[in-house]
């Protein structure tokens, strides 16, 4: 067991979500618009005809901004670097956010003011049917995922100016998932050591197959830096085992700075981008910025909702 104590595990899931599901009082911040299936659930619908003064909608995206509307804002653009403007998205109240349908670089600065305003908060995930086969496997890629990359830059609100004090006491932590390429590419940005390359793999998956697919797609990066010795792992699902596994491994090379890449599910992401929230000093997050495919994914699974409340437990 590790000798720290554990984030907050308060996660309910649903078959379907409904609006008896939904807090009277919480402010929901969603895509107006989502290709996959998943991000638009019924319930939105029903929340934009019975309580659409509690509803926010990102209704344009930008590398850099975002458009708004809903709690006082008319399309009005927010800067994502901008983190008074972010919070005015929400302004105080409590919020829902929906992380399904909406990219990296938009939630990632919606956390951040969440956690720095100690705004009591509540995420939603939800899961895919299933995943869009590749054309021609390959051994890093059996899925149809992404067609591009962006490039290695900074999520926003998330840069590090000033990165390791000593370049030789750095690890890189890549929390994997289908897309093999990516860890490898971002891992070359850094080159680091043998030995000192530490994935996080999700076991328990979401099908019962997919740490194995993991492992397959990532098995290129795993041989090359001999880190099959030294996967960690945690649920798929779970944001919390996500952030206490980044915890303990931070714990055992404390005098090491973490490079962390959130390549894999995005519970994960949401566990290792708070982490590095709440640990800015030695921690910093690797991203890649993937355009997604077309019809990437099919249908809606289970839905979660991840309740940190005001983010107390993660300020130690």
């Amino acid at each position: 067991m590790p000798e720290f104590s554990m984030p907050p595990t308060s996660t309910n899931r649903y078959n379907s979500l409904s609006l008896h599901d939904l807090l009277e009082d919480e402010l929901i911040i969603l895509p107006s618009f989502a290709e996959e299936s998943r991000a638009n659930l019924d319930v939105w619908a029903e929340i934009r005809s019975n309580r659409l003064r509690d509803v926010v909608e990102v209704v344009n995206i930008t590398s850099d901004s975002i458009s708004v509307r809903g709690n006082g804002h008319n399309n009005e653009t927010i800067y994502l670097s901008d983190s008074v403007a972010v919070a005015s998205i929400f302004n105080g109240r409590r919020v829902l956010l929906d992380v399904s349908g909406l990219p990296y670089h938009v939630w990632t600065p919606i956390l951040k003011a969440l956690y720095c305003t100690n705004t009591l908060t509540r995420v939603v995930y939800v899961e895919p049917n299933e995943y869009k086969p590749h054309k021609s496997p390959a051994s890093d890629s059996l899925f149809d995922l992404s067609k591009e990359f962006l490039g290695l830059s900074p999520l926003p609100g998330m840069a590090q100016l000033l990165g390791p004090e000593d370049e030789n006491r750095c690890l890189f932590v890549p929390l994997l998932g289908f897309e093999g390429n990516r860890p490898r590419s971002l891992a070359y940005q850094i080159d680091p050591e043998p030995k000192k390359v530490i994935p996080i793999v999700g076991l328990p998956g979401f099908q019962i197959e997919y740490p194995t697919y993991t492992l397959v797609c990532n098995r290129d990066l795993l041989e090359e830096f001999q880190a099959f010795s030294d996967i960690h792992f945690a649920r798929a699902s779970c944001p919390y085992e996500a952030y206490a596994t980044l915890k303990s491994i931070k714990r055992y090379y404390s005098d090491h700075y973490m490079y962390i890449a959130p390549v894999g599910t995005k519970p994960h992401g949401i566990g290792a981008v708070l982490y590095s929230i709440a640990n800015p000093d030695d921690t910093e997050i690797m991203f890649d910025h993937p355009i997604k495919k077309d019809g990437r994914t099919a249908g809606q699974g289970l839905v979660h909702i991840y309740d940190f409340g005001g983010f107390d437990e993660y300020r130690s």
